[in-house]
């Protein structure tokens, strides 16, 4: 990973994901989400019809989401990622920055141990994260 470069990246964009004027938490994403799915399934196995079944695909990819996010704590969408703070809460993020090597945009990268920023366009470009 490169060091000596300057690497700045900025949030255009931080709103906090809001519910009837209630801060999201991602365990209570979570928590509804999985009890969901077993609604779905428990449906499923009383009605034997596959309508609960194609239905609950919604809530089973927000779950599977929402795990990665519990994992990364964050998730792209295009432009735009959900990033998850240290206490749960949900916040809807726009990242800009630009590689100094390349020019092309960069993401931060969040695995086990390590976070570091990434260039799109050339996965070699990594940059340690700087916490001012």
């Amino acid at each position: 990973m490169k060091k000596n470069k300057k690497v700045i990246l900025k949030r255009e964009i931080e709103k906090p994901i809001k519910v009837w004027g209630k801060q999201l938490k991602l365990t209570r994403v979570l928590l509804i989400l999985s009890v969901g799915l077993i609604y779905f399934i428990s449906l499923y196995i009383e009605i034997k019809t596959l309508t609960p079944l194609i239905i609950g695909i919604i809530p089973a990819i927000l779950f599977i989401i929402s795990l990665r996010l519990y994992q990364n704590r964050i998730v792209y969408f295009g432009n735009y990622s959900i990033e998850c703070s240290n206490a749960g809460d949900l916040y809807l993020t726009k990242l800009k920055g630009d590689c100094p090597t390349c020019g092309g945009q960069l993401k931060i990268v969040k695995k086990s141990n390590t976070e570091y920023i990434q260039c799109q366009n050339n996965t070699e470009h990594k940059f340690y994260l700087e916490v001012n």
